[in-house]
């Protein structure tokens, strides 16, 4: 049976490849003003992003009724949309950014080859690669070509979807019921772990609604404003509780009769809905003594205070602060000034009066006096750390070390320029090289970078990179 902690390393984890699904879209956002730099005006003011969840939202839709989406209907679409969004662009420049778009979530300049992202799998403890797809290319009956929405853009559209927590809740809480009634434990086990994170979302929901209302108690209207939520939340927890035992006694049902891992499942789905139902009373508890809560804030409110705790202003201040020394007072003058007659900083209405009075110098200079110009000295440029020559030559040893031993580690790689009698300032070039490859854009190489423990050399310490062959060139 898994812990705690592993299960929060497998649902961890499970949102990484999740969130891996928009990268492409992120990079198309991230890259536009270099894709569109022939046409800066679709780089200004054009958000790519809304375009390319448009152009995924058509081809699901289209797909409902037909065999897809043709690719002039999805360009055609998001022309539109970019039009609509800047009136300003041309028929030919909507087109073009329909085209991009549709290019980028089908991978074409790739030709069409599945995206890859490499993510850090805490379940395994170590790195991962997920290929995937957001929109897959097929033929209609005329064999036309027609694009879907591959399993990642299903995915992420259904991850992405915003509704009610309490909503949400009551749909998982039927998943749950009904993956137990059909035996298939680990989908319900996986389910509860996410109804284990909704309530804990509703809960916190509850409680910052009622801090807002102690915050404001003399302001809140409890019988209009807050009182229906309540009575929603109080039926809404009470059919949670009626769910969960339905789903407690569902599993005491089957587990009795399972063994091995099966037993294991049960067993952990069992205490996650146990941990729901203790959470979910509490909050139920919490929500009906919230009204008597209220009452009290309110009586508290407009109840005067007690004479008590309000200072006597002659015998605690004004007679003490007669009878101080002058040197003390002087001290404390700019506070009482400020206590009585807080300063305030002058109204700054736009930007460049903010810059002037930020960057404004704190001294007055002396009119009658003489200023020393300020000497200028030229800033010497620094020469590149490495030459043309070394850079080619640590380039093209780097691939055909790589290509003749598929993947490559900056220890072994020491070792072999070492042994070949690699110039120093050559080698610390492949060094470089090699650090550039990790990050794809400025990847020099071509090559999948990975990390493989540490390294500790007199030349490198940290992570020991690894590069290897890409297989898709």
């Amino acid at each position: 049976m898994s812990t705690p902690e592993s299960a929060s390393r497998e649902t961890l984890t499970r949102q990484q490849r999740n969130m891996a699904l928009t990268e492409p879209i992120a990079r198309l956002s991230r890259d536009r003003r270099v894709i569109f730099k022939d046409d800066p005006a679709l780089a200004e003011r054009l958000d790519v992003q809304y375009l390319a969840l448009s152009a995924i939202d058509f081809v699901m839709e289209r797909s409902a009724i037909e065999a897809g989406a043709s690719p002039d209907d999805i360009v055609e679409h998001v022309a539109g949309e970019a039009v609509r969004m800047k009136p300003a662009l041309t028929e030919k420049q909507g087109r073009k950014a329909g085209q991009v778009v549709l290019d980028h979530l089908s991978n074409a300049r790739e030709g069409h080859k599945t995206f890859r992202v490499e993510y850090y799998d805490a379940d395994r403890g170590g790195f991962s690669f997920q290929d995937f797809r957001l929109l897959a290319l097929s033929s209609a009956d005329d064999g036309s070509p027609r694009y879907k929405l591959a399993r990642g853009a299903q995915t992420l559209t259904l991850a992405m979807l915003d509704i009610a927590p309490e909503f949400a809740q009551e749909a998982e809480a039927i998943m749950i019921r009904k993956a137990v009634e059909r035996g298939r434990f680990e989908d319900a086990r996986t389910l509860a772990r996410r109804a284990r994170m909704r309530s804990i979302h509703y809960r916190q929901f509850i409680e910052d609604r009622l801090f807002q209302v102690r915050r404001a108690a003399d302001r809140v209207t409890w019988s209009e404003e807050v009182l229906p939520e309540l009575d929603e939340a109080r039926a809404h927890l009470g059919e949670r509780r009626k769910h969960e035992a339905a789903i407690v006694d569902s599993i005491r049902e089957h587990i009795a009769h399972a063994e091995g891992d099966t037993r294991d499942h049960l067993v952990e789905l069992k205490t996650t809905i146990d941990d729901c139902q203790q959470r979910h009373a509490a909050l139920f508890e919490r929500v009906m003594t919230a009204s008597e809560e209220f009452r009290k804030l309110q009586v508290g409110a407009f109840r005067a205070r007690l004479v008590r705790d309000v200072p006597d202003l002659e015998d605690r201040i004004l007679c003490p602060l007669l009878a101080a020394p002058m040197g003390a007072v002087a001290g404390i003058g700019d506070d009482i000034a400020a206590a009585f007659a807080a300063p305030s900083p002058p109204p700054l209405l736009d930007l460049a009066l903010l810059f002037e009075t930020v960057t404004q110098a704190r001294f007055r200079r002396d009119p009658a006096g003489t200023e020393e110009g300020l000497d200028l000295v030229a800033i010497e440029r620094v020469p590149p750390e490495f030459d043309a020559d070394d850079i080619r030559e640590a380039q093209d040893w780097l691939v055909r070390t790589i290509a003749a031993r598929t993947r490559l580690d900056m220890r072994s790689a020491i070792g072999f320029a070492e042994d070949q009698g690699m110039a120093e300032s050559t080698l610390r070039c492949m060094l470089f090289l090699m650090l550039r490859s990790w990050c794809p854009e400025d990847d020099p190489l071509g090559v999948i970078a990975s990390i493989d423990g540490a390294i500790a050399h007199e030349r490198v310490a940290g992570d020991n990179l690894v590069l290897a062959r890409d297989a898709g060139q």
